[in-house]
């Protein structure tokens, strides 16, 4: 009995054990490592982490004589690391169970992108990062300023990092405008016009005081118009959160339907179709 029973041809051909008496070991396909191939790694392990894992095929021959070519999909999963060499947290960065352990052997995320050669680490990301860490090292004082790792990505940021620094700022500036606007028409609060102010209510008994209303927003102009505009700016909890594993994980555009216009026809997707993977976190 092999040690690897899926390795061999009583699991890939998927005959009976009648038939798989016949079978000869010519057969089989075995299943080789990407990198043995010395096959260009495939766009979307650049943009992760996957050390030597990849795209893969394997041909499975029925008894029949037919072939049929499957691919296999490397099991990847996103996770959180926490980077002193780049002095933030990258998030959702995809990674596998090759990459996971190569980490461990070299002593960390750190030391894994700073020490694994580029022919074995095989991603773009990857070089990007190390990139960045060597950069920081010259650059100190960039390094302090604790910003996203993304923002000195390209040599031309590292270039002018205070305009760098400038640009991002500015564009966190304009999104924070751009959400609070988005998620206005969602706001659960409203301030009443001056004829609804005083609701349908209960009479007080007779000879009771009857408390006044107190509108402290009213004290100034300023106090107003900033609460008018906090209020404009609020959003329900299900907007907010539509995800309660991702704050703020609402967007246009990200959701079961496909995005696009309202009250029209879903765009149509594959019963095995990844949602979670087309967030923008």
């Amino acid at each position: 009995m092999p040690k690897n029973l899926s390795l061999f041809g009583a699991f890939l051909q998927r005959a009976g054990k009648t038939a798989r008496r016949g079978f000869k070991r010519s057969q089989v396909t075995r299943i080789v490592p990407p990198k043995a191939y010395g096959r260009t790694p495939s766009a979307s392990s650049q943009m992760a982490l996957w050390h030597s894992d990849d795209y893969n095929n394997y041909a499975n021959k029925k008894w029949s004589g037919r072939w049929n070519r499957r691919k296999l999909t490397p099991t990847n999963f996103r996770k959180d690391f926490e980077s002193e060499a780049l002095n933030s947290t990258i998030y959702n960065l995809r990674v596998t169970g090759s990459a996971l352990y190569a980490m461990d052997d070299a002593g960390g995320f750190d030391d894994y992108i700073l020490r694994t050669p580029p022919e074995e680490m095989r991603s773009a990301t990857g070089e990007k990062m190390r990139e960045v860490m060597y950069w920081y090292m010259k650059n100190p004082e960039a390094k302090a300023w604790g910003l996203p790792w993304k923002v000195f990505l390209r040599k031309r940021a590292r270039s002018d990092p205070a305009y760098a620094r400038y640009v991002h700022e500015a564009k966190k500036e304009a999104s924070g405008r751009g959400m609070a606007a988005q998620h206005s028409k969602f706001s659960p609060y409203y301030l009443p016009t001056q004829a609804l102010m005083h609701p349908a209510r209960q009479e007080f008994v007779e000879g009771s005081i009857q408390p006044k209303l107190k509108l402290w927003w009213r004290d100034n102009k300023a106090l107003e118009s900033a609460f008018r505009r906090r209020l404009g700016e609020a959003k329900s909890f299900e907007q907010a959160h539509a995800d309660h594993r991702e704050p703020q994980s609402f967007r246009y555009g990200q959701t079961m339907g496909g995005g696009g216009a309202q009250a029209h026809t879903p765009r149509k997707r594959d019963k095995q179709f990844h949602f979670r993977e087309l967030r923008p976190f």
